[in-house]
């Protein structure tokens, strides 16, 4: 895996607001970037597929886990 660097949130940081659609729908490719700021563009939408997939609401520590266990080497 590519060494890449979290920011250094704690898991109950809030969402920031810009991270979501008009519609309230979480943009899953601008949370992924916003934790992890190297992560590439390409990469941010493959595993944002995933995440959308997942049912889940995005927070730190999923996004966070998400990047590492889908995060192509």
């Amino acid at each position: 895996m590519p060494y890449l660097v979290f920011r250094n949130f704690p898991d109950n940081t809030p969402i920031p607001d810009d991270c979501y659609s008009c519609d309230g729908a979480p943009d899953w490719a601008a949370l992924l970037e916003w934790i992890c700021p190297d992560l590439s563009r390409d990469e941010a939408e493959r595993l944002a597929v995933i995440g959308e997939a997942s049912g889940s609401r995005p927070d730190v520590a999923g996004l966070k886990r998400l990047i590492e266990e889908h995060l192509k080497p």
